[in-house]
């Protein structure tokens, strides 16, 4: 298997009714070349009305999981058939082996009356195998357990979202790239860093390609104009147009390279997003569930770390230096406090970014080197 190397295995596809979420696992069971076991539930219909749900399992075997009319347990006009559902549904995701895909559609008030496939679900989520789950809408605590977990990558599907989700929830699964982002304050040097380590992965032979947050396009050009004006732009909106200018370059750029079997280095991705707007009293955690439905989690994130003083001081020593709203010191301060709190989410280096450039472009080499040898030894 390609999985990335950032380890978070598990993907929880959510979405109101309708929105297309078993329409995008059957895809995206079509598109990712790996075993697979688990199940669909699908819809019933009679003469334009809906009648009920079955459980179809990838190999073909149907139940139904409920159907109109009354008994217990009881949801809305269906009765439940927990019975049914556990025989046909939970072994299908009960007996994983080795280099399976599980495939769980869905987990809802239907789904969880059976307490085995909890414990089946939980288990699954907890080993090895990777899982792509669609998750019901509605205040049950179970689900609402699954939604704290921070192991996993969370995608909301809409109609608008739905289509583009093919390819990014793909690149989560079958990965032959390797995505890294530098992140650190303004002033930490990061880039010299990029250039200098673009340099050395391009004379050991390697596909590099260089790219940057916000980017030059459209979403990208209007955040470095409020940036540079010290507009006084809500918090909340200078997120979206980072979250716009983020879908636009994952879609464009990042996708395809990383379909591509190439290295990008991304100087600054989302964790950038979750540190500033984090500081500006925005829930850091909503940023980054946002910002994962849209973008690919970095396989390693680089760290570069200097004092709030010490990066305000290179800052303010740059020729034509204009001072950005960001740059306080008590804000930054914030800032490096939310990036590192944050680094824990992702699988990360921490450089000692104070040290001379050549310093720091040997210390961040020989720590990203264990990584590069574990991301080529997937395809020995």
């Amino acid at each position: 298997m390609l999985l990335p190397l950032h380890g978070r295995k598990n993907i929880l596809l959510h979405g109101l009714p309708g929105s297309g979420k078993t329409t995008l696992v059957e895809r995206l069971v079509n598109k990712i070349p790996y075993p697979k076991r688990g199940f669909y539930t699908r819809e019933v219909r009679e003469k334009g009305r809906r009648i009920g749900f079955k459980i179809v399992t990838l190999e073909g075997k149907e139940a139904w999981l409920a159907k109109r009319g009354k008994g217990y347990p009881q949801v809305g006009k269906y009765k439940v058939y927990v019975e049914l559902f556990e025989k046909l549904a939970v072994p299908t995701i009960s007996e994983v082996k080795e280099n399976e895909m599980i495939i769980i559609d869905e987990i809802g008030k239907m789904e969880l009356f059976s307490k085995p496939f909890q414990e089946a679900v939980l288990k699954v989520l907890d080993s090895k195998a990777p899982v792509l789950a669609t998750v019901g809408y509605g205040l049950i605590p179970f689900v609402e357990e699954l939604f704290k977990r921070e192991d996993a990558i969370f995608a909301e599907v809409t109609p608008e979202s739905r289509d583009y989700l093919v390819d990014r929830i793909a690149v989560e699964f079958y990965r032959p790239g390797f995505l890294i982002a530098i992140e650190g304050l303004d002033g930490s040097g990061k880039s010299t860093f990029i250039k200098g380590l673009a340099q050395k992965l391009e004379e050991k032979g390697e596909k590099v390609c260089v790219t940057r947050e916000p980017t030059s396009g459209e979403w990208g050009q209007k955040i470095r104009e409020h940036l540079a004006a010290g507009s006084k732009i809500s918090p909340q909106a200078m997120a979206e147009l980072f979250l716009r200018d983020r879908r636009e370059h994952a879609q464009n750029f990042l996708i395809p390279k990383l379909q591509d079997g190439q290295i990008i280095l991304c100087d600054r991705y989302y964790l950038s997003t979750m540190a500033y707007q984090g500081a500006c009293e925005l829930d850091i955690k909503e940023i980054k569930k946002a910002n994962e439905t849209w973008a690919p989690v970095p396989d390693l994130i680089l760290y570069l770390k200097v004092s709030v003083e010490e990066a305000l001081k290179r800052v303010n020593q740059r020729k034509f230096y204009k001072p950005e709203v960001f740059e306080t010191q008590e804000f930054l301060t914030k800032v490096a406090s939310i990036y590192e709190n944050n680094l824990k989410y992702f699988r990360h280096e921490i450089i000692d970014a104070s040290a001379s450039p050549e310093e720091v472009l040997e210390r961040a080499w020989e720590a990203l080197s264990k990584h590069l040898e574990a991301w080529k030894e997937r395809f020995r």
